[in-house]
C-alpha cells in the first residue's frame, strides 16, 4: 500500500452534518473527528446517520486527492479498553472502512483496532485511516495516557461484576486463590490493567478479597463466588442464542463432541461430569445443554440447531476459548473450568443455585486438599 500525497482543502464544509440524537455528546465528538480529517487535507462530501439499528452512527464520504473513501464512523463516548471489547465491536464491511471515534484510546485498544482491520481517531490525536482500494494510510500519534480519566466512565465498572471481562478476572481470582500482582491477573486473563485493578478493588471494598504488598489473596472462594453470582449470570451476560436440537440433546452433544470445534459445557450437564469424576452422584440429572463456543455458526450446523425461544440448547460465544486464557477442562465432551461452572450455576436461581452451592463445596474441598 502506497502513501498518498494529502491536499489541504480550506473550503471543505465540515459541519454540513450537525445531528445525533442518539447518544448526547458524540454530535461534538464527530465534529472534532471531521476537524481532524480537514487538518489532513480531507474534503468531506456527503455525510448521513444511520438508523437507529444501523451498523454505524455515521456514514461519510471522504476524498484524500484522488482517492474517496466510505467511512462507517462509530462514536463512543466510553470506548472499548481491553482486547475482549474491540472483538466485541462489529465485524468490518468489505466495501467501506469501519472507523472508531472515542475521547480516548489506549495504545493496546488501538494496537488490536489495527490488527481487527479498523480505523480509529480520538480527541488526544490518535488517528489511523486506511484503505486498501482506493489505498489511503494516514497514521498520526497523540497522547498514549488519558488526559481526563475522570470522565472516561471507568466509575461505572467499579459498580458491578456482570461484564465478561469482570467474569474472567473472577474465575482466575477463585482458580488460582489469587495472584501476585493486578498485573499478573491482568495477564493471565488478557483483560487491561485498569479492568483488572477495577474489578479486584471492588471485591477487596466487598471483603472477598485480601489485597497486601504479597499480593492477592482469596480467603473464601465459596463467599468470592456468592458475591459474583449476584451480578453476573450466564444468560444477562452472554446472551446466549436458544435452540432446539433436531437430532436430540444426546445425540446432539455427541455430534459436537467428535467435531474440531472449540466448546466448553456448562451448566447442569457440565455439573453433573464434575461429580461423577468426583465419584460423586449430581444432586439434579442434567437439564438442557448450556455451553461456550467462538464458532457459533459451525455449532449450529454440527448440532443441526433451531432457534426457538422456549429452546433449552443455550450457545453463547466467547473469546476465552480461542485465545486460550481460561480454555476448558481435559474432559470429553469438554466442559468449562471448574469455578466459572459454579458461578453459572450459582446465578441461574432455584435448583440450580443449590446445584451450584454443592459443586463450590465439592470444588473447594478439592483447591485446599
Amino acid at each position: 500500500m502506497r502513501r498518498i500525497s494529502l491536499t489541504y482543502v480550506p473550503e471543505i464544509d465540515m459541519f454540513q452534518f450537525m445531528r445525533n440524537g442518539r447518544t448526547p455528546g458524540t454530535e461534538g465528538l464527530f465534529q472534532s473527528f471531521t476537524k481532524a480529517l480537514f487538518d489532513v487535507g480531507g474534503r468531506l462530501g456527503s455525510v448521513q446517520r444511520e438508523g437507529a439499528g444501523g451498523f454505524a452512527d455515521y456514514i461519510a464520504m471522504v476524498e484524500f486527492g484522488d482517492a474517496a473513501i466510505t467511512l462507517n464512523v462509530e462514536v463512543k463516548l466510553m470506548p472499548p479498553r481491553t482486547r475482549a471489547d474491540v472483538t466485541r465491536l462489529a465485524k468490518r464491511r468489505s466495501t467501506a472502512v469501519n472507523a472508531l471515534v472515542a475521547p480516548f484510546l489506549s495504545p493496546s485498544v488501538r494496537d488490536e483496532l489495527r490488527k481487527s482491520g479498523w480505523s480509529y481517531w480520538d480527541a488526544t490525536g490518535n488517528m489511523l485511516i486506511r484503505s486498501v482500494e482506493p489505498p489511503v494510510w494516514i497514521d498520526r500519534i497523540g497522547a498514549s495516557r488519558d488526559p481526563d480519566p475522570d470522565t472516561s466512565g471507568d466509575q461505572q465498572s467499579l459498580r458491578s461484576l456482570k461484564g465478561k471481562a469482570a467474569s474472567e478476572v473472577v474465575v482466575s481470582l477463585l482458580s488460582d486463590g489469587g495472584a501476585t500482582s493486578v498485573r499478573e491477573a491482568a495477564r493471565k486473563t488478557g483483560t487491561g490493567v485498569g479492568t483488572a485493578s477495577r474489578v479486584i478493588d471492588l471485591l477487596r471494598t466487598d471483603g472477598v478479597l485480601e489485597v497486601s504488598t504479597a499480593g492477592i489473596r482469596v480467603p473464601d472462594r465459596i463467599a468470592l463466588a456468592t458475591r459474583w453470582a449476584q451480578d453476573y449470570g450466564f444468560v444477562s451476560t452472554f446472551k446466549p442464542g436458544r435452540y432446539l436440537s433436531l437430532l436430540g440433546e444426546d445425540l446432539a452433544i455427541e455430534r459436537l463432541r467428535r467435531s474440531d470445534i472449540r466448546y466448553a459445557l456448562t451448566g447442569s450437564r457440565a455439573a453433573a461430569a464434575e461429580f461423577t469424576r468426583n465419584g460423586r452422584v449430581a444432586p439434579l440429572p442434567p437439564v438442557g445443554i448450556w455451553l461456550y463456543t467462538d464458532d457459533i455458526a459451525s455449532v449450529e450446523r454440527t448440532m443441526d440447531l433451531a432457534p426457538d425461544r422456549r429452546g433449552g440448547i443455550l450457545v453463547a460465544g466467547c473469546d476465552f476459548l480461542s485465545d486460550g486464557r481460561e480454555g476448558s477442562q481435559d474432559a470429553d465432551p469438554a466442559i468449562a473450568r471448574h469455578w466459572r461452572i459454579v458461578g453459572d450455576l450459582l446465578a441461574a436461581g432455584g435448583r440450580l443455585t443449590a446445584m451450584g452451592e454443592d459443586l463450590a463445596m465439592l470444588t473447594d474441598a478439592e483447591a485446599t486438599e
